[in-house]
Order: C-alpha cells, then sequence, then structure tokens
C-alpha cells in the first residue's frame, strides 16, 4: 500500500543531488518516519523494530511517482556523489537514473521480531517533509504464489 503525501496536485519536492548526511540529519529523518507517518501506529502494536537509512530516487508523473531506485547510503558515499573519488568511473546506478528524478532521505523500519510488518518512508532531509509512504507485511525471498 502507497500513500502519497502533499495532495492538492504535487508533491514535497526531493533534493536534485546527493549529499552526506551530518548525524543530526540521520536523526531526524529517522524520528520524522517514526512518528509522522503510518509507523506511529506499530510502534504501539510492536515492542521491537528496527531502522534502515538508505537513499531514494523518485521519477514523479502527475504528482504521483511512476517508478522509483534504492540506493544504499554507504554506497552511494563511495561510489556515486560527484565528484567520484580519482581513478573511479561514475557509479553505474546514477546512469540509469534519469536527471528528472528527486533524491530523498529513505528510512525502511521493520516492526516485530521476527520482523512482521514494514514500513518506508521517503523524506527530504532538507525540509523535513515526508513524499511517500509504503507499507507492507515483511517477507523475504520471491513473492509466494496465490
Amino acid at each position: 500500500m502507497a500513500l502519497l503525501v502533499g495532495g492538492c496536485g504535487s508533491h514535497p519536492e526531493g533534493m536534485k543531488s546527493l549529499r552526506w548526511l551530518t548525524d543530526d540529519e540521520k536523526t531526524k529523518v529517522i524520528e520524522i518516519a517514526l512518528n509522522k507517518t503510518k509507523a506511529a501506529k506499530y510502534l504501539q502494536d510492536y515492542s521491537h523494530y528496527k531502522t534502515d537509512l538508505s537513499w531514494i530516487a523518485i521519477v514523479w508523473h502527475n504528482s504521483e511517482y511512476s517508478e522509483y531506485w534504492g540506493l544504499d547510503y554507504e554506497w552511494v558515499e563511495e561510489k556515486i556523489l560527484p565528484p567520484p573519488p580519482k581513478g573511479v568511473p561514475q557509479g553505474v546506478v546514477m546512469s540509469t537514473i534519469p536527471e528528472s528524478a528527486e533524491f530523498y532521505s529513505r528510512v525502511v523500519i521493520n516492526f516485530g521480531k521476527p520482523p512482521q510488518w514494514q514500513v518506508m518512508a521517503a523524506i527530504n532531509p532538507d525540509t523535513g517533509k515526508v513524499a511517500l509512504v509504503e507499507e507492507y507485511p515483511f517477507r523475504t525471498g520471491p513473492t509466494p504464489p496465490k
């Protein structure tokens, strides 16, 4: 299930390029994901949760997302952020992401031990605005047949 936040024919603006986040910014986007999205409900239902911080590149079409890419935070630091280290080519992943994509911090929260439910939130770390929230039962591997 996906929830687009912003309404009225627009979406919260994202960043046009990636950058390193400070520890305070990392804490801020995780707190927003836990308290300002549907994750807040699951905090009451589950005594255990685990968060993961990464990046998400979203392409918007008529105020709805048409596609997105999840990007590992550490890999982005090492391989994608311009300019790349001397002798390291620009990341292949970035070459597949359209210039129209906007970047957000991506917070994934797994609830339960073992995990039972997952909430993903895309948040602009500059403004604190939530752009996209998805939630679904936790699963690993391929989708089982119905």
